[in-house]
């Protein structure tokens, strides 16, 4: 028996082979500089692995005195220590693999196979020319209308050159082999990349074995991202594709695409009947998300494809129709004006996000329409940017909705808006748990302040009872009197309620305000914000039932201030509700 180390001259204070048994088939761990990396079985099977008795002795391996095996074995254990650290090298970013070969031989030769391929700014080491053009945002907006931006528009040119050059130079010097992903981000490449370039690219690493591939271009070029570039072996191994402002207009027949799970097509030219051939080949596809695809009228899904869970659909304007049949189609999002939508089975869909920031009417058809359309919801966004019309009472239900979001977004766009009628969203959904309701953003006082009513009546929904909902949140809570009317009508029939919070401003949700910063308010819409405080305490505080624990987050304070002095801590109901 040899000691390995008599072998080969290699420093095993940092180096070492491990063989740990794990429960599927023994996988090898390389040990190398304090971290372990795990290496498949199949990985080590290829690597000719098992021609080496490996022991479970960390520091040497045992070997056969017999020179010929010997050998065998140390050219066997050679090449699996370059591959290994050819394989390392693959797992690291792009800018380090490149580093790394610039002073080693050994991963010089892995450069050009290089697996993960992608170009940003970031990677190509470019990213401080944005940081400095967002520094300098505003003064550029003012030298652009002066017409004195001459140097920021030379200095733009060339940071799409180096990004161009540098890409370039890359793939002009990889071998094309072994390419998993590639994703060209060219979009600070305008006036500079061309299509030729582009097009060159996509020959030399688009290559059988791909999975990845994302291609981002300037929405001023002029490039057809054509089927017939890639071969069928190459096509067949593509999981991931993102296109951004190309043309696409593949043709029955053309390519293979039998592993593709996610697409994702953004201000891309395809029609109706193209992206129709296109489906028709892509039968593994779990991910669909189409952006700003302006040449589809109708958008059909075939319920071929037996696999697809997320459909998203956004601002492509020309779209009034949109029908799927896709049988395991379980969230839909959509983005776009009020529209025609139907699946072929409406219990499918259970997460649902519609969206306008133009038109109005999106609370009105999502109460109206959606209970047909999708009658198993249980998780349910909307936002719009305005409302017309109140929410009205019907009589469809959403039986199985369990969490509602409304996002009323914008200035002062719901002055008059009567949030009372929300009711009708917790009168049709008895199952309802959680209600989030941003109430858009007051920044003048309100004409509707139930402190300026001289009536003290309060309307309510005869026979409303709830026992599902646990917690009521509302942002941007203002005076309005209609609001009050939303809070009591729950305090005082919702028995189940656990947890209720009430923020002036829009700092409670992160989502809006960074954590640790205060939304800037103006005088206005503090008044309005301390009368909407002022205005709790008169109409709702007295009527809070003791099992309930709320806050009210006031302007400027950077803690939850808890109003209820009966020592139920919200805090503690929200455990509550996660155990539950």
């Amino acid at each position: 028996m040899v000691d390995l180390r008599d072998i080969i001259p290699l420093n095993f204070s940092s180096f070492s082979l491990l063989l740990s048994e794990t429960t599927d088939d023994s996988s090898c761990v390389l040990h190398l500089f304090g971290q372990n990396w795990a290496i498949l079985p199949s990985v080590v099977a290829s690597l000719g692995l098992l021609s080496a008795v490996l022991c479970y002795d960390i520091s040497m391996l045992q070997i056969t005195m017999d020179p010929e095996i010997l050998q065998l074995q140390y050219m066997a254990l050679r090449t699996f220590l370059k591959d290994i650290l050819s394989y390392i090298h693959s797992l690291v970013p792009l800018r380090d693999a490149a580093r790394a070969a610039c002073v080693s031989h050994r991963f010089r030769s892995s450069w050009r196979c290089f697996p993960n391929l992608t170009f940003n700014l970031e990677t190509l080491g470019l990213n401080k020319y944005q940081h400095r053009e967002d520094e300098g945002r505003a003064k550029n907006v003012v030298e652009s209308a002066l017409g004195l931006n001459k140097h920021q528009r030379r200095e733009d040119e060339g940071r799409a050159k180096n990004v161009v050059d540098r890409v370039n130079h890359i793939l002009q010097n990889h071998s094309g082999v072994g390419v998993r992903t590639l994703e060209l981000n060219l979009r600070a490449c305008r006036d500079v990349i061309t299509a030729d370039y582009v097009e060159s690219w996509l020959k030399l690493a688009v290559k059988p074995g791909i999975m990845e591939l994302g291609v981002y271009l300037p929405s001023d070029l002029a490039y057809n991202f054509s089927c017939s570039l890639f071969s069928d072996e190459a096509t067949s191994s593509l999981e991931s594709l993102f296109l951004l402002c190309c043309d696409f207009h593949p043709t029955s027949g053309t390519g293979c695409w039998r592993s593709l799970t996610s697409v994702c097509l953004s201000s891309v030219r395809i029609t109706e009947e193209e992206l129709g051939c296109f489906l028709a080949s892509t039968f593994a596809l779990k991910k669909l998300s189409l952006s700003g695809c302006n040449e589809m009228v109708i958008l059909k899904i075939p319920s071929l494809l037996q696999h697809l869970s997320f459909l998203e659909v956004s601002h492509c304007r020309m779209v009034q129709i949109i029908e799927s049949d896709a049988p395991k189609l379980s969230t839909f999002s959509y983005v776009g004006p009020p529209i025609k939508i139907s699946f072929g089975d409406s219990s499918v869909v259970k997460n649902m996000y519609v969206s306008s920031s133009s038109d109005s009417g999106i609370v009105q058809f999502a109460r109206t329409r959606l209970p047909s359309i999708a009658s198993n919801l249980q998780t349910l966004t909307l936002s719009t940017y305005r409302e017309a019309f109140s929410t009205p009472m019907v009589p469809d239900k959403f039986p199985h909705l369990k969490n509602l979001d409304i996002y009323l977004t914008g200035r002062d766009n719901f002055r008059g808006y009567d949030f009372f009628s929300l009711v009708s969203f917790l009168e049709a959904s008895p199952a309802l748990e959680y209600f989030n309701l941003f109430a858009g953003e007051h920044g003048n006082l309100r004409r509707d302040s139930i402190l300026g009513d001289s009536s003290r009546e309060m309307r309510r929904v005869p026979g409303f009872h709830h026992d599902s909902l646990k917690r009521l949140c509302i942002t941007g809570f203002c005076s309005a009197k209609s609001m009050f009317e939303l809070i009591c009508q729950v305090l005082e029939n919702t028995p189940s309620l656990q947890v209720l919070v009430l923020d002036t401003t829009l700092g409670f949700d992160s989502v809006f305000v960074p954590p640790g910063k205060c939304h800037i308010m103006g005088k206005e819409a503090l008044d309005e914000a301390n009368r909407a405080v002022e205005a709790f305490r008169m109409h709702v505080e007295g009527k809070v039932p003791s099992s309930v624990g709320f806050m009210v987050w006031e302007p400027c304070k950077r803690e939850r201030r808890e109003l209820n002095n009966r020592g139920h801590l919200i805090t503690d109901a929200i455990t509550q509700i996660g155990k539950n």
